[in-house]
């Protein structure tokens, strides 16, 4: 016996759950409305994501198969209204009809008829590999935030010196290894400060990545040397870990009125905390800047050139800060385009604890402070007298906050539903059709460690639901012939078309 799928139903279940199942609702605070531009750079995605819609249904004739794929993507952009991290698009849903019409058309062209696809070892074992390896990037994806600062001591997390002379790498000499790497290769310079990297404040920047020693959501502080020689019109980060409104990020801006350092947190319920500069920053001036956040003290505050240079402060400054799952980039912000750094960064140092006066002058002058772990929890740092705001209570507890990027998690389960379901059905193929939908149910239970502590809870119990659905898309679809009976039908098939 062979035992094959008809594609129809897992493809359009992997469709719906990429365009219409939502990862978070919008806050009712939030308004959303339909976007009549036109995306064309992201246009393609699209046409190519509704083809293999159009190849499925084209058996039915291409009108009913563009009429299908308009209903199916007019259902999801009308939902996506009310969903978090999606826009509804008039130009998603031209771009959803015309790849439906062009796999329909396809399907018509080359006679297809019920797409299906062979299951055997060598198919079962390809699609455990993937439903693992997509396992693995859920879990990947979903970290925990670093302890350090917070419930343990904290140390010296990174320090590039961007002082190479050459190449697009940006090595750290903390001894940790979380090198970085420059987009293109920098314009590089030489004077007082030694060399250093030049950012155009458009492209050029480092990309850290996402390792979990950055993840920081205790103490903390940021320093950098810096020279700007133009500024944006909003904000130019030198270092940022802010992605969706959480995260930390030091910065040049123009929040309250002059040009200032900016250091800006994230409370533990992604509210805003910030501390902004007193002193105008210039032009073509060598500056040493940084940030710092005593998580026991409850304290926010920023250097100019070695010394305290408070201005007003923005929001409750909470025990705990919430990280961000997003990249760390040294130039740029993390999410955004249009807040790029132009001028030259050098010696960029984050410590997971908060550095006191005498070490922020320091490290100003190059020097290293406390490499090893350093416990600051009971200590007493002068600088750092309340300010008014502060936060004296208790850090509330929040629920999840998703971030963007999650809104793909439902299409992720619902593949590993498939996927699952595929290689179970490749290595036992007489087993009873119910018992194939077990393991997919378990698969979506496996995702909700991972998960949970960074989706909201309404939505959460769906995850199983979806990698479930995955699997029974594919048993509904199972069809068991002989090898010579499925040629004669598909031979049926051919002459019957032709006929028509």
């Amino acid at each position: 016996m062979v035992t094959r799928i008809k594609l129809r139903a897992p493809v359009i279940f992997l469709v719906l759950a990429a365009i219409a199942i939502p990862i978070e609702l919008l806050p009712p605070e939030h308004h959303s409305s339909i976007d009549t531009s036109i995306d064309i750079s992201h246009a393609y995605v699209n046409v190519l994501g509704f083809v293999p819609v159009g190849l499925v249904l084209g058996e039915f004739g291409i009108l009913r198969a563009v009429a299908a794929a308009a209903l199916m993507s007019g259902l999801a952009e009308t939902g996506q209204l009310v969903m978090l991290y999606r826009d509804a698009s008039v130009s998603d849903f031209v771009t959803n009809v015309l790849g439906a019409l062009l796999g329909a058309a396809v399907s018509a062209h080359w006679q297809i008829r019920s797409p299906t696809l062979r299951i055997d070892r060598w198919t079962a074992s390809f699609a455990a590999a993937l439903a693992l390896a997509l396992v693995a990037l859920v879990w990947t994806g979903q970290g925990p935030a670093s302890t350090r600062g917070a419930t343990s001591p904290g140390t010296l997390e990174a320090s590039w010196k961007l002082n190479e002379t050459g190449g697009r790498a940006a090595f750290d000499s903390s001894g940790h290894g979380l090198n970085g790497r420059f987009s293109t290769e920098p314009a590089r310079a030489s004077g007082v400060m030694g060399t250093f990297a030049v950012f155009d404040g458009k492209k050029e920047h480092v990309d850290a990545g996402r390792p979990t020693a950055l993840r920081l959501a205790g103490s903390m502080t940021i320093t950098a040397w810096i020279n700007s020689s133009s500024f944006p019109s909003d904000d130019a980060a030198i270092v940022s870990h802010r992605s969706a409104g959480v995260g930390y990020q030091l910065d040049t801006t123009i929040d309250q009125g002059p040009r200032t350092i900016g250091f800006k947190l994230s409370t533990v319920c992604g509210g805003f905390m910030g501390r902004f500069g007193a002193t105008p920053l210039a032009v073509g001036e060598w500056y040493h800047v940084a940030g710092v956040y005593d998580a026991s003290r409850r304290t926010l505050d920023v250097y100019l050139n070695g010394k305290l240079d408070d201005g007003s402060l923005s929001g409750p400054v909470m025990g705990t800060q919430r990280s961000s799952r997003g990249p760390t980039y040294i130039g740029r912000r993390s999410d955004l385009d249009g807040f790029g750094f132009a001028g030259s960064i050098r010696d960029v140092r984050i410590y997971s604890f908060a550095l006191t006066n005498d070490e922020i002058a320091a490290v100003m002058w190059g020097e290293s402070v406390n490499g090893t772990a350093v416990d600051r929890s009971g200590a007493s740092v002068a600088s750092n007298t309340k300010q008014p705001g502060d936060s004296t209570g208790r850090s509330p507890q929040c629920a999840p906050i998703s971030e963007p990027g999650d809104q793909w998690i439902p299409l992720m389960a619902a593949s590993i539903g498939v996927l699952v379901t595929v290689a179970c059905i490749g290595f036992w193929p007489s087993a009873s059709s119910l018992l194939y939908l077990f393991p997919s149910f378990a698969a979506g239970l496996l995702l909700l460690p991972a998960i949970a502590p960074n989706v909201p809870s309404f939505n959460l119990w769906l995850i199983p639901l979806v990698t479930l659905a995955g699997g029974a898309s594919v048993v509904v679809s199972v069809r068991r012939s002989s090898d010579s009976n499925w040629v004669e039908a598909r031979r049926a098939q051919t002459f019957e078309s032709r006929g028509r």
